[in-house]
């Protein structure tokens, strides 16, 4: 799937890809800090004086839809987008997005990035960049599109750490691999089986209308184990009820 730079209107429904240089997300601390950092600049920026352990229990209590206290955000605006998937993934991550102002997208990533890149480089020791070339984008217009970003951002992403070159080897083992999607907490997949309610993807309203399959979590978990099935090296059967 191509991706460029596009400038992204208000309503607009996009898939966008930020890579860093250096894997980022290795450390779980890591990646709840870029959830509670993603959470606060999509409302106005992270409140003062907050302590590192701090923004990891609130990125850890975001994820699973807890509220987190009032002073930790500084609110000032509505929110630049409306995330719909998201993946966090080595070294890169994945946003699934509906957006709320006229380009609101480069304003929030610019934020995002800055400020989880100092955060990153103060806990690492590090002095060198952290993200690479600007992010990229594609604009998703019809429901196959939307399909095909949902799967690919929830899905197959993430199944890329269960299972390094999967996508041309196959799954050796798919009942393992929904088990892992379903327990990965830095994707939506939780929220889509129903697992968890996560404070960071957009009100139910805007998901029953733009995700698929979200107001049919049975039949969304049926849709993903057939596609691990035919993704598999093996034919026998699995998933025994």
């Amino acid at each position: 799937m191509p991706y460029r730079k596009v400038f992204l209107v208000k309503n607009q429904l996009a898939h966008i890809v930020s890579r860093a240089l250096i894997d980022i997300f290795k450390q779980k601390e890591d990646c709840y800090r870029f959830v509670f950092q993603f959470y606060a600049v999509n409302l106005g920026k992270k409140g003062f004086n907050l302590k590192t352990k701090d923004t990891i229990k609130a990125g850890q209590a975001l994820l699973q839809g807890e509220k987190i206290p009032e002073k930790f955000v500084i609110k000032r605006h509505p929110p630049l987008l409306h995330l719909l998937d998201f993946s966090l993934v080595a070294n890169h991550y994945h946003f699934y997005l509906l957006t709320n102002i006229d380009n609101g997208v480069p304003i929030l990533l610019q934020r995002l990035n800055d400020s989880f890149a100092r955060s990153f480089n103060l806990l690492h020791a590090r002095r060198d960049a952290v993200f690479g070339s600007r992010y990229k984008s594609v604009i998703v217009k019809t429901d196959f599109q939307s399909h095909a970003v949902s799967r690919y951002v929830s899905i197959i992403n993430p199944l890329d750490i269960f299972q390094p070159g999967w996508r041309k080897k196959g799954l050796k083992d798919p009942k393992q691999a929904f088990n892992f999607l379903e327990n990965y907490e830095f994707s939506s997949f939780p929220d889509k089986i129903g697992k968890r309610v996560s404070q960071i993807l957009a009100p139910q309203e805007i998901l029953k209308r733009y995700v698929p399959f979200w107001e049919d979590k049975r039949g969304y978990q049926e849709f993903v184990k057939e596609f691990l099935k035919e993704k598999t090296v093996s034919l026998q059967p699995f998933f025994i009820e």
